[in-house]
Protein backbone atom coordinates (compact mmCIF):
# COMPACT_ATOMS: atom_id res chain seq x y z
CA UNK A 1 0.00 0.00 0.00
CA UNK A 2 1.22 3.11 -1.19
CA UNK A 3 1.10 7.05 -0.18
CA UNK A 4 -0.06 7.19 -3.34
CA UNK A 5 -3.19 5.79 -2.65
CA UNK A 6 -3.36 8.17 0.63
CA UNK A 7 -2.80 5.77 3.59
CA UNK A 8 0.27 3.45 3.83
CA UNK A 9 3.01 1.62 2.25
CA UNK A 10 3.81 -1.79 1.15
CA UNK A 11 4.01 -4.73 4.28
CA UNK A 12 6.41 -6.50 3.39
CA UNK A 13 10.00 -7.63 4.43
CA UNK A 14 11.83 -6.02 1.21
CA UNK A 15 10.95 -2.93 -0.45
CA UNK A 16 11.26 0.29 0.41
CA UNK A 17 9.59 2.38 2.84
CA UNK A 18 7.35 5.32 1.99
CA UNK A 19 5.95 7.66 4.43
CA UNK A 20 2.29 7.30 5.44
CA UNK A 21 -0.43 9.61 6.37
CA UNK A 22 -1.52 8.16 9.03
CA UNK A 23 0.28 9.33 11.66
CA UNK A 24 -1.10 12.64 10.93
CA UNK A 25 -4.88 12.17 10.42
CA UNK A 26 -4.55 10.25 14.07
CA UNK A 27 -3.24 13.19 15.47
CA UNK A 28 -5.90 15.42 14.32
CA UNK A 29 -8.53 13.00 15.74
CA UNK A 30 -6.36 13.16 18.87
CA UNK A 31 -6.73 16.79 19.00
CA UNK A 32 -10.51 16.64 17.94
CA UNK A 33 -10.97 13.75 20.79
CA UNK A 34 -8.97 15.43 23.77
CA UNK A 35 -8.83 18.90 23.02
CA UNK A 36 -12.22 19.75 22.58
CA UNK A 37 -14.47 20.14 25.37
CA UNK A 38 -16.78 16.84 24.75
CA UNK A 39 -20.29 18.38 25.32
CA UNK A 40 -18.98 20.48 21.80
CA UNK A 41 -21.36 19.25 18.98
CA UNK A 42 -23.35 19.51 16.08
CA UNK A 43 -26.77 20.30 17.40
CA UNK A 44 -28.54 19.11 13.84
CA UNK A 45 -26.79 15.83 13.89
CA UNK A 46 -27.68 14.79 17.59
CA UNK A 47 -25.18 12.12 19.45
CA UNK A 48 -23.00 11.62 16.63
CA UNK A 49 -22.07 15.35 16.32
CA UNK A 50 -19.43 15.38 18.23
CA UNK A 51 -16.29 15.94 15.30
CA UNK A 52 -14.01 13.74 16.54
CA UNK A 53 -17.07 10.77 15.73
CA UNK A 54 -17.67 12.72 12.54
CA UNK A 55 -13.81 12.39 11.63
CA UNK A 56 -13.61 8.71 12.76
CA UNK A 57 -16.33 7.99 10.13
CA UNK A 58 -14.37 9.93 7.55
CA UNK A 59 -11.53 7.27 8.93
CA UNK A 60 -13.39 4.15 7.79
CA UNK A 61 -14.28 5.83 4.78
CA UNK A 62 -10.61 6.43 3.91
CA UNK A 63 -10.02 2.83 5.22
CA UNK A 64 -12.79 1.15 2.73
CA UNK A 65 -11.73 3.53 0.03
CA UNK A 66 -8.12 2.22 0.20
CA UNK A 67 -8.62 -1.35 0.33
CA UNK A 68 -10.76 -0.61 -3.04
CA UNK A 69 -8.30 1.68 -4.74
CA UNK A 70 -4.95 -0.21 -3.65
CA UNK A 71 -2.41 -1.78 -5.85
CA UNK A 72 -0.79 -3.88 -4.16
CA UNK A 73 -1.83 -7.67 -2.88
CA UNK A 74 -3.35 -8.19 0.30
CA UNK A 75 -1.38 -9.59 3.50
CA UNK A 76 -1.62 -13.45 3.27
CA UNK A 77 -1.56 -13.64 6.64
CA UNK A 78 -4.55 -13.10 9.13
CA UNK A 79 -4.11 -10.19 11.70
CA UNK A 80 -5.62 -11.36 15.28
CA UNK A 81 -7.15 -7.01 15.90
CA UNK A 82 -8.93 -7.67 12.21
CA UNK A 83 -9.80 -10.46 13.04
CA UNK A 84 -11.25 -9.92 16.44
CA UNK A 85 -12.79 -6.75 15.37
CA UNK A 86 -14.29 -8.49 12.19
CA UNK A 87 -16.42 -10.73 15.36
CA UNK A 88 -17.32 -7.66 16.94
CA UNK A 89 -18.82 -5.48 14.63
CA UNK A 90 -20.87 -8.73 12.92
CA UNK A 91 -22.35 -9.06 16.44
CA UNK A 92 -23.24 -5.79 16.44
CA UNK A 93 -24.66 -5.50 13.24
CA UNK A 94 -26.43 -8.56 13.94
CA UNK A 95 -28.07 -7.10 16.97
CA UNK A 96 -28.82 -4.16 15.62
CA UNK A 97 -30.40 -6.26 12.45
CA UNK A 98 -32.13 -8.17 15.48
CA UNK A 99 -33.67 -5.06 17.32
CA UNK A 100 -34.65 -3.55 14.33
CA UNK A 101 -37.00 -7.14 13.58
CA UNK A 102 -38.38 -7.53 16.65
CA UNK A 103 -39.19 -3.36 16.49
CA UNK A 104 -37.98 -0.59 19.45
CA UNK A 105 -39.61 1.87 20.58
CA UNK A 106 -39.52 5.53 19.38
CA UNK A 107 -36.82 6.29 22.47
CA UNK A 108 -34.25 3.28 21.55
CA UNK A 109 -34.29 3.54 18.01
CA UNK A 110 -32.53 6.50 17.15
CA UNK A 111 -29.74 5.54 20.41
CA UNK A 112 -29.34 2.32 17.91
CA UNK A 113 -28.51 4.25 15.27
CA UNK A 114 -26.22 6.23 16.48
CA UNK A 115 -24.56 3.67 18.32
CA UNK A 116 -23.56 1.79 15.34
CA UNK A 117 -22.30 4.80 13.70
CA UNK A 118 -19.88 5.50 17.17
CA UNK A 119 -18.71 1.76 16.47
CA UNK A 120 -18.07 1.88 12.95
CA UNK A 121 -15.83 5.50 13.79
CA UNK A 122 -14.20 3.73 16.50
CA UNK A 123 -13.25 0.95 14.15
CA UNK A 124 -11.89 3.00 11.18
CA UNK A 125 -9.35 4.50 13.95
CA UNK A 126 -8.63 1.18 14.91
CA UNK A 127 -8.02 0.04 11.21
CA UNK A 128 -5.93 3.57 9.79
CA UNK A 129 -3.72 3.17 13.16
CA UNK A 130 -3.10 -0.85 12.42
CA UNK A 131 -2.20 -0.18 8.70
CA UNK A 132 -1.42 3.06 8.66
CA UNK A 133 1.34 3.17 11.43
CA UNK A 134 3.66 1.02 9.05
CA UNK A 135 7.17 1.85 10.49
CA UNK A 136 8.92 2.08 14.47
CA UNK A 137 8.63 6.57 13.76
CA UNK A 138 5.35 6.59 13.11
CA UNK A 139 4.41 4.62 16.06
CA UNK A 140 6.72 6.37 17.88
CA UNK A 141 5.66 9.74 17.09
CA UNK A 142 1.82 9.10 17.65
CA UNK A 143 2.79 8.04 21.50
CA UNK A 144 4.66 11.15 22.15
CA UNK A 145 1.61 12.85 21.22
CA UNK A 146 -0.44 10.82 23.30
CA UNK A 147 1.73 11.52 26.01
CA UNK A 148 1.70 15.14 25.81
CA UNK A 149 -2.24 15.07 24.94
CA UNK A 150 -1.83 13.04 28.71
CA UNK A 151 0.04 15.77 29.90
CA UNK A 152 -1.94 19.13 29.05
CA UNK A 153 -5.01 17.16 29.96
CA UNK A 154 -3.54 16.61 33.34
CA UNK A 155 -2.23 20.39 33.57
CA UNK A 156 -5.68 21.59 33.10
CA UNK A 157 -7.10 19.13 35.45
CA UNK A 158 -4.32 20.55 38.26
CA UNK A 159 -5.38 24.28 37.79
CA UNK A 160 -9.60 23.09 38.14
CA UNK A 161 -8.20 21.34 41.01
CA UNK A 162 -6.42 24.20 42.32
CA UNK A 163 -9.57 26.93 40.89
CA UNK A 164 -12.46 25.03 41.69
CA UNK A 165 -13.32 25.71 38.23
CA UNK A 166 -13.95 24.08 34.77
CA UNK A 167 -12.24 26.49 32.93
CA UNK A 168 -13.62 25.88 29.69
CA UNK A 169 -17.40 27.63 30.21
CA UNK A 170 -16.12 30.45 28.04
CA UNK A 171 -15.03 28.04 24.82
CA UNK A 172 -17.08 28.61 21.80
CA UNK A 173 -16.77 27.24 18.22
CA UNK A 174 -18.60 28.52 15.34
CA UNK A 175 -20.96 25.63 14.30
CA UNK A 176 -20.60 23.98 17.24
CA UNK A 177 -23.32 23.88 20.40
CA UNK A 178 -23.41 23.32 24.06
CA UNK A 179 -25.18 19.56 24.41
CA UNK A 180 -26.75 18.81 27.58
CA UNK A 181 -23.81 16.84 29.10
CA UNK A 182 -21.79 19.78 30.38
CA UNK A 183 -19.06 18.81 32.34
CA UNK A 184 -19.47 19.79 36.19
CA UNK A 185 -16.89 19.91 38.27
CA UNK A 186 -18.00 17.90 41.38
CA UNK A 187 -15.84 17.45 45.12
CA UNK A 188 -15.52 14.27 46.59
CA UNK A 189 -14.07 14.34 50.42
CA UNK A 190 -13.83 18.02 50.62
CA UNK A 191 -11.76 17.78 47.22
CA UNK A 192 -12.08 18.97 43.91
CA UNK A 193 -12.69 16.20 40.80
CA UNK A 194 -11.24 17.41 37.66
CA UNK A 195 -12.64 16.55 34.93
CA UNK A 196 -10.42 18.39 32.22
CA UNK A 197 -12.23 18.57 28.58
CA UNK A 198 -14.22 15.40 29.13
CA UNK A 199 -17.89 14.39 30.40
CA UNK A 200 -16.89 13.29 33.99
CA UNK A 201 -14.13 12.89 36.39
CA UNK A 202 -13.99 8.87 35.55
CA UNK A 203 -13.42 9.40 31.88
CA UNK A 204 -10.57 12.42 33.15
CA UNK A 205 -9.16 9.37 34.78
CA UNK A 206 -9.07 7.27 31.51
CA UNK A 207 -7.14 9.87 29.63
CA UNK A 208 -4.48 9.64 32.60
CA UNK A 209 -4.21 5.75 33.06
CA UNK A 210 -3.82 5.13 29.31
CA UNK A 211 -0.89 8.07 28.65
CA UNK A 212 1.24 7.44 31.91
CA UNK A 213 2.98 4.31 31.37
CA UNK A 214 3.34 5.99 27.40
CA UNK A 215 4.79 9.03 29.10
CA UNK A 216 7.50 7.01 31.29
CA UNK A 217 8.57 4.57 28.71
CA UNK A 218 9.17 7.73 25.78
CA UNK A 219 11.14 9.58 29.00
CA UNK A 220 13.56 6.47 29.87
CA UNK A 221 14.26 6.05 26.26
CA UNK A 222 14.11 9.38 24.52
CA UNK A 223 18.48 10.44 24.45
CA UNK A 224 18.01 13.78 22.90
CA UNK A 225 19.39 16.80 24.29
CA UNK A 226 15.82 17.77 25.39
CA UNK A 227 14.88 14.37 27.17
CA UNK A 228 14.11 15.85 30.75
CA UNK A 229 11.60 17.73 29.14
CA UNK A 230 9.46 14.48 28.58
CA UNK A 231 9.73 13.72 32.10
CA UNK A 232 7.07 17.28 32.42
CA UNK A 233 4.16 15.22 31.14
CA UNK A 234 5.32 12.11 33.74
CA UNK A 235 4.76 14.58 36.56
CA UNK A 236 1.98 16.16 35.59
CA UNK A 237 -0.03 12.93 35.42
CA UNK A 238 1.51 11.26 38.13
CA UNK A 239 -0.05 14.09 40.59
CA UNK A 240 -2.82 15.00 38.20
CA UNK A 241 -4.17 11.07 39.02
CA UNK A 242 -3.57 11.35 42.91
CA UNK A 243 -4.84 14.00 43.23
CA UNK A 244 -7.84 13.36 41.39
CA UNK A 245 -9.92 11.73 43.98
CA UNK A 246 -10.67 8.84 42.08
CA UNK A 247 -10.73 5.11 42.82
CA UNK A 248 -10.86 4.25 38.88
CA UNK A 249 -8.27 6.24 38.27
CA UNK A 250 -5.84 4.87 40.65
CA UNK A 251 -6.59 1.51 40.43
CA UNK A 252 -5.73 1.54 36.30
CA UNK A 253 -2.63 3.53 36.76
CA UNK A 254 -1.69 0.63 39.55
CA UNK A 255 -2.23 -1.88 37.27
CA UNK A 256 -0.28 0.43 34.61
CA UNK A 257 2.62 0.58 36.66
CA UNK A 258 3.37 -2.84 37.60
CA UNK A 259 2.71 -4.02 34.23
CA UNK A 260 5.24 -1.84 33.17
CA UNK A 261 7.88 -3.14 36.02
CA UNK A 262 9.20 -6.59 34.45
CA UNK A 263 10.74 -4.89 31.50
CA UNK A 264 12.85 -2.44 33.64
CA UNK A 265 16.09 -2.59 35.00
CA UNK A 266 16.06 -4.12 39.08
CA UNK A 267 17.78 -0.68 39.66
CA UNK A 268 15.17 1.52 37.99
CA UNK A 269 12.83 -1.00 39.59
CA UNK A 270 14.27 0.06 43.09
CA UNK A 271 13.98 4.58 42.19
CA UNK A 272 10.39 3.65 40.83
CA UNK A 273 9.53 3.12 43.97
CA UNK A 274 11.64 5.28 45.94
CA UNK A 275 10.06 7.95 43.26
CA UNK A 276 6.40 6.86 43.92
CA UNK A 277 7.01 7.12 47.81
CA UNK A 278 8.20 10.81 47.79
CA UNK A 279 5.28 11.47 45.36
CA UNK A 280 2.95 10.39 48.21
CA UNK A 281 4.94 12.22 50.75
CA UNK A 282 4.53 15.53 48.61
CA UNK A 283 1.24 15.16 48.52
CA UNK A 284 0.19 14.57 51.82
CA UNK A 285 2.18 17.76 52.91
CA UNK A 286 0.97 19.67 50.31
CA UNK A 287 -2.37 18.79 50.31
CA UNK A 288 -3.19 18.11 54.21
CA UNK A 289 -6.19 15.21 54.17
CA UNK A 290 -5.87 13.95 50.36
CA UNK A 291 -3.75 10.97 51.72
CA UNK A 292 -7.10 10.25 53.97
CA UNK A 293 -9.30 10.86 51.91
CA UNK A 294 -7.84 8.83 48.79
CA UNK A 295 -7.27 5.90 51.44
CA UNK A 296 -11.10 6.05 52.67
CA UNK A 297 -12.26 5.39 49.22
CA UNK A 298 -10.91 2.28 49.71
CA UNK A 299 -12.27 1.27 52.86
CA UNK A 300 -15.51 3.27 53.33
CA UNK A 301 -17.11 -0.27 51.43
CA UNK A 302 -20.96 -0.11 50.33
CA UNK A 303 -21.61 2.47 52.52
CA UNK A 304 -20.17 4.86 49.41
CA UNK A 305 -23.23 6.15 47.19
CA UNK A 306 -20.88 5.86 44.17
CA UNK A 307 -20.90 2.44 44.83
CA UNK A 308 -24.31 1.56 46.26
CA UNK A 309 -25.83 3.29 42.99
CA UNK A 310 -23.85 0.64 40.75
CA UNK A 311 -24.48 -2.42 42.73
CA UNK A 312 -28.15 -1.15 43.37
CA UNK A 313 -29.22 -1.72 39.34
CA UNK A 314 -26.91 -4.72 38.87
CA UNK A 315 -30.52 -6.97 39.62
CA UNK A 316 -32.29 -4.61 36.83
CA UNK A 317 -29.46 -5.12 34.53
CA UNK A 318 -29.37 -8.95 34.64
CA UNK A 319 -32.89 -9.53 34.44
CA UNK A 320 -33.32 -7.16 31.26
CA UNK A 321 -30.14 -9.07 29.77
CA UNK A 322 -31.95 -12.49 30.41
CA UNK A 323 -34.53 -11.19 27.90
CA UNK A 324 -32.11 -11.06 24.95
CA UNK A 325 -29.88 -13.25 25.97
CA UNK A 326 -27.46 -14.20 22.74
CA UNK A 327 -27.84 -10.97 20.85
CA UNK A 328 -28.76 -8.65 23.43
CA UNK A 329 -31.60 -5.09 23.09
CA UNK A 330 -28.76 -3.67 20.88
CA UNK A 331 -26.02 -0.96 20.79
CA UNK A 332 -26.81 1.97 22.91
CA UNK A 333 -30.66 0.77 23.85
CA UNK A 334 -29.62 0.22 27.25
CA UNK A 335 -30.65 4.15 28.55
CA UNK A 336 -30.14 6.20 31.58
CA UNK A 337 -33.31 6.04 32.15
CA UNK A 338 -33.71 2.76 32.98
CA UNK A 339 -30.84 2.18 35.55
CA UNK A 340 -27.00 3.33 35.89
CA UNK A 341 -25.23 0.08 36.51
CA UNK A 342 -21.65 2.52 35.58
CA UNK A 343 -20.00 -0.85 34.43
CA UNK A 344 -19.30 -1.49 30.29
CA UNK A 345 -19.26 -4.71 31.08
CA UNK A 346 -22.44 -4.96 32.38
CA UNK A 347 -24.32 -2.61 29.66
CA UNK A 348 -22.39 -5.25 26.93
CA UNK A 349 -23.94 -7.97 28.38
CA UNK A 350 -27.80 -6.75 27.79
CA UNK A 351 -27.21 -4.71 24.62
CA UNK A 352 -25.17 -7.09 22.86
CA UNK A 353 -26.13 -10.36 25.00
CA UNK A 354 -22.95 -13.06 25.77
CA UNK A 355 -21.42 -12.86 22.15
CA UNK A 356 -21.47 -9.34 22.06
CA UNK A 357 -19.53 -9.36 25.62
CA UNK A 358 -17.58 -12.78 24.52
CA UNK A 359 -16.15 -10.71 20.82
CA UNK A 360 -15.38 -7.59 22.62
CA UNK A 361 -13.49 -9.39 25.52
CA UNK A 362 -11.38 -11.22 22.89
CA UNK A 363 -10.95 -7.90 20.85
CA UNK A 364 -9.06 -6.23 23.91
CA UNK A 365 -7.40 -9.58 24.50
CA UNK A 366 -6.19 -9.48 20.77
CA UNK A 367 -4.93 -6.11 21.47
CA UNK A 368 -3.22 -7.23 24.67
CA UNK A 369 -2.01 -10.23 22.71
CA UNK A 370 -0.57 -8.46 19.69
CA UNK A 371 1.42 -6.11 22.26
CA UNK A 372 3.08 -9.21 24.16
CA UNK A 373 4.08 -10.73 21.38
CA UNK A 374 5.85 -7.11 19.97
CA UNK A 375 7.19 -6.97 22.79
CA UNK A 376 8.59 -10.89 22.97
CA UNK A 377 9.64 -10.35 19.07
CA UNK A 378 11.49 -7.14 19.62
CA UNK A 379 14.81 -7.22 18.90
CA UNK A 380 16.35 -4.21 21.39
CA UNK A 381 15.49 -2.84 24.50
CA UNK A 382 13.29 0.18 22.96
CA UNK A 383 10.97 -1.34 20.78
CA UNK A 384 10.46 -4.03 23.83
CA UNK A 385 9.56 -1.25 26.32
CA UNK A 386 7.40 0.66 23.88
CA UNK A 387 5.46 -2.77 23.17
CA UNK A 388 4.97 -2.79 27.15
CA UNK A 389 3.89 0.42 27.43
CA UNK A 390 0.55 -0.32 25.14
CA UNK A 391 0.56 -3.44 26.43
CA UNK A 392 0.02 -1.40 30.07
CA UNK A 393 -2.25 1.40 28.37
CA UNK A 394 -5.11 -0.96 27.03
CA UNK A 395 -5.01 -3.43 30.05
CA UNK A 396 -5.69 -0.13 31.93
CA UNK A 397 -8.18 1.51 29.59
CA UNK A 398 -9.78 -1.70 29.58
CA UNK A 399 -10.24 -2.03 33.33
CA UNK A 400 -11.27 1.34 33.39
CA UNK A 401 -14.58 0.12 31.40
CA UNK A 402 -15.33 -1.74 34.57
CA UNK A 403 -15.79 1.20 36.35
CA UNK A 404 -18.48 3.15 34.08
CA UNK A 405 -20.31 3.18 30.75
CA UNK A 406 -17.21 4.07 28.93
CA UNK A 407 -18.98 4.13 25.36
CA UNK A 408 -20.83 6.94 26.29
CA UNK A 409 -18.11 8.66 27.09
CA UNK A 410 -15.92 9.98 23.52
CA UNK A 411 -12.48 10.14 25.45
CA UNK A 412 -12.68 7.06 26.78
CA UNK A 413 -14.02 4.49 23.89
CA UNK A 414 -11.99 6.36 21.89
CA UNK A 415 -8.36 6.21 23.41
CA UNK A 416 -9.14 2.84 23.96
CA UNK A 417 -9.90 1.64 20.00
CA UNK A 418 -7.10 4.04 19.73
CA UNK A 419 -4.65 2.17 21.66
CA UNK A 420 -5.84 -1.28 20.39
CA UNK A 421 -4.79 0.19 16.70
CA UNK A 422 -1.16 1.01 17.83
CA UNK A 423 -0.92 -2.52 19.66
CA UNK A 424 -1.60 -4.20 16.41
CA UNK A 425 0.59 -1.75 14.49
CA UNK A 426 3.39 -2.85 16.78
CA UNK A 427 2.40 -6.18 16.40
CA UNK A 428 3.50 -6.09 12.66
CA UNK A 429 6.77 -4.13 12.79
CA UNK A 430 8.14 -6.28 15.38
CA UNK A 431 7.26 -9.16 13.28
CA UNK A 432 9.07 -7.67 10.24
CA UNK A 433 11.96 -6.23 12.01
CA UNK A 434 12.36 -9.82 13.23
CA UNK A 435 12.23 -11.19 9.89
CA UNK A 436 14.83 -8.79 8.57
CA UNK A 437 17.03 -9.11 11.09
CA UNK A 438 16.66 -13.28 10.34
CA UNK A 439 17.80 -12.36 6.60
CA UNK A 440 20.20 -10.40 7.36
CA UNK A 441 21.61 -13.00 9.83
CA UNK A 442 21.49 -15.88 7.09
CA UNK A 443 22.75 -13.49 4.54
CA UNK A 444 25.77 -13.27 7.40
CA UNK A 445 26.54 -16.56 7.81
CA UNK A 446 26.56 -17.40 3.89
CA UNK A 447 29.04 -14.90 3.54
CA UNK A 448 31.00 -16.29 6.11
CA UNK A 449 30.86 -19.44 4.39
Amino acid sequence: MYRANGLLHRDGIQGATRKSDAPLFLTIYLVLTCALPSNMVIASLGSIGRPSTLFALLALAWWILHQLLRTTPSIRRSHPLRVALTAFLIVAASSYAYAMVRGLPESEASPADAGLLRLAGWAGILLIATDGLTTRESARTLLRRIALAGGLTAALGLLQFATGSSLIEWIRIPGLSVSSELANIDSRGGFVRAAGMSLHPLEYGVVLSTSLPIAITLALNDTAKRRLLWWIPVGLISVAAMLSVSRAALICMALAFLILLPVWPKQLRRRAVMVSALLVAVIYVVTPGMIGTLFGLFTIGTDDPSISSRTNGYSTAFGMAGQQLLLGRGFGTFLPAYVIVDNQYLGLLVELGIAGLIAFLLLVSAGILCAWQARRLAKDSELRQLSQSVLASVAAAALAFGFFDAFAFPMAASLLFLMLGISGALWRISRREAAEAQIQEKAASAGDT
